[in-house]
């Protein structure tokens, strides 16, 4: 036997320990692999859900909102279906501003306020005054659909003529009263609410009225 050397046995157990301990360090360095990986694309996908839901005029947005008995995540969930926050957007029927007023209605929204003689359309194109007759027209339309926010929306993208005929219409509205989105005849307006409700819940769960 070579002096000092280790019998065959405990080399054995040398090695195996030692490739244990290399296994469990590959184990560990992997574990630490997917949990890093699962942060960032939970990171990733938090900030991919506020790209898609952003939230600019926020303050004017509350300000708004306590001024007319509006929700803010309504008002915010139309100006992003309406416009993506663009305050210089324009439809291709001549629609305007954040909440995309047509000039001929921001004239009579500007006589509730005694400014239709002052009246400009490029006012429309002003985040204030656009979201002021925005807010007011919503808040006019609450008033006429009992606070029915499905109707409330759809009337205002189809107008509040269309959803009276609806409600008059028993295959649409069977109680006269109340219209499901996936009932709406129009696809745009019905794709419309239903894009705007899903945003309403979205902003609700995504901001608060503080920060």
């Amino acid at each position: 036997m070579i002096p000092n050397a280790m019998p065959r046995s405990r080399r054995r157990t040398f090695r195996k320990r030692k490739l244990a301990g290399r296994i469990a360090a590959i184990v560990i360095a992997a574990a630490l692999l997917v949990a890093l990986g699962v942060y960032y694309i939970a990171r990733y996908r938090q900030r991919l859900i506020y790209a898609q839901y952003p939230l600019s005029y926020k303050s004017e947005i509350v300000e708004m909102a306590d001024e007319f008995g509006l929700e803010p995540w309504h008002i915010a969930a139309v100006i992003r279906c309406e416009s993506s926050f663009n305050a210089r957007a324009t439809s291709s029927v001549g629609a305007r501003g954040l909440m995309q007023i047509m000039p001929e209605t921001g004239e009579w929204l500007a006589g509730k306020f005694g400014e239709a003689d002052d009246f400009d359309p490029e006012s429309l194109y002003d985040p204030e005054t656009n979201m002021k007759y925005g807010c007011w027209f919503l808040n006019w339309l609450m008033n006429r659909f009992h606070r029915d926010i499905v109707l409330v929306t759809a009337a205002y993208h189809a107008g509040q003529g269309t959803v009276d005929k609806w409600l008059a219409d028993s295959a649409v509205s069977p109680d006269g009263q109340t219209i499901a989105p996936a009932d709406i005849p129009y696809a745009s307006t019905a794709a419309y609410v239903t894009r705007v409700l899903k945003a309403y819940e979205k902003y609700e769960e995504l901001y608060d009225y503080e920060t």
